[in-house]
């Protein structure tokens, strides 16, 4: 039997309710939550501004995530995921700008741009579907009734 692979967002795609079952639980929720919540404490206790920075690239970085999943999702509900990396990396940069602008403003940067927002949207944007499809697909487990007896 010949094992094709798909990318990591393909096989996220396919496979969505059961690849984010556990982040998706409450356990899992609160297992990201603590770790996050501990994160940003650590931080904001040695260094309040940067403290202030990581809490917003960080809520950032999880909507841009959350984006990329979804996009990713329906691309492949709709069978369209080869060859369609440049629209759902902009879908994505579309959907987290006003984030991105939000984000500058409490960072200091009194009127953010529109390349300066769209600059930061492209990279987070590139850099998560890089990230995810870095990852080899996961390795579908065979059910018992077709494993032969040793």
């Amino acid at each position: 039997m010949s094992i094709t692979f798909k990318s990591f967002l393909s096989a996220v795609g396919h496979d969505f309710v059961s690849v984010f079952k556990w982040l998706g639980s409450s356990q899992g929720q609160a297992t990201v939550t603590a770790t996050e919540t501990a994160a940003a404490a650590i931080t904001t206790a040695v260094n309040p501004a940067a403290g202030a920075v990581l809490v917003g690239i960080e809520a950032l970085i999880n909507a841009a995530l959350k984006q990329v999943v979804s996009i990713e999702a329906v691309s492949v509900a709709a069978a369209q995921q080869s060859g369609t990396g440049v629209q759902k990396a902009s879908a994505v940069a579309s959907a987290v700008a006003p984030q991105i602008s939000s984000t500058l403003v409490s960072l200091g940067v009194a009127n953010p741009t529109a390349a300066e927002v769209q600059n930061i949207a492209e990279i987070v944007a590139t850099s998560l579907a890089n990230i995810y499809n870095a990852f080899p697909a996961p390795v579908a487990s065979v059910p018992q009734s077709v494993v032969p007896a040793a």
